[in-house]
């Protein structure tokens, strides 16, 4: 789930009854691999593009805009830049790094920046992996999703790699049909008097599309 301390919009029910109540937020995501000349993954550049509803609400409740001309003055832009990047302790970014399966460590983020046009909200950070990754034919993996499913993420764009030499990077998207019964499932164990709102399954990661990034032998 995207936290910060900014409140969150209003539900937005993809059909009626709670056990259908996920995702809230839709965000198309945008996955750029920064290497360096040894072919080594040094960071992540990621573009988050907000719904329309989410981005009207964050307009709104800022103050932004108020004439309605779908424009930002470069004060509003400066005022909007960084409204998604206060999060809380122990959340990840709903960005995950991988190699062989097992999870790499990647800091808080850095260089924000935002922007509204097309009557939706784009922001951008960079976040540093713990160290470098080298990369060759075992892929580096970087999943995007939020582990409670309240924000749905998509990579509708090629994904960018910077730097290196002989790189290939891959969207791969995930068997929906299974992770739909996969939720199902999961939310049939639950009783009519729990709060899904509230305690909703990690079922996000079997949601998750991801970018793989190989590089060639030097």
């Amino acid at each position: 789930m995207w936290r910060t301390t900014f409140p969150s919009v209003l539900s937005v029910c993809l059909a009626a009854g709670p056990a259908l109540a996920h995702p809230h937020v839709f965000i198309d995501t945008r996955i750029e691999i920064l290497l360096n000349d040894r072919n080594e993954a040094t960071g992540l550049r990621v573009s988050w593009t907000y719904d329309d509803l989410y981005s009207l609400y964050i307009v709104g409740d800022m103050g932004l805009d108020p004439d309605w001309d779908g424009k930002l003055t470069p004060d509003e832009v400066a005022r909007l830049s960084g409204f998604d990047m206060d999060w809380i302790d122990g959340f990840e970014g709903d960005t995950f790094a991988l190699m062989a399966g097992a999870p790499l460590g990647l800091s808080g983020p850095r260089d924000w920046t935002a922007g509204y046009a097309d009557g939706k909200i784009t922001s951008t950070h960079v976040r540093d992996f713990a160290a470098p990754v080298a990369v060759a034919a075992e892929p580096l993996v970087v999943q995007v999703y939020d582990p409670g499913y309240y924000v749905a993420y998509a990579i509708p764009f090629d994904p960018v790699v910077t730097g290196g030499t002989g790189c290939t990077a891959q969207v791969f998207v995930p068997d929906l049909d299974a992770a739909s019964e996969a939720l199902q499932a999961a939310l049939a164990e639950y009783t009519p008097d729990v709060d899904l709102e509230a305690e909703f399954p990690a079922v996000g990661a079997n949601f998750a599309e991801e970018v793989r990034l190989t590089c060639a032998a030097p």
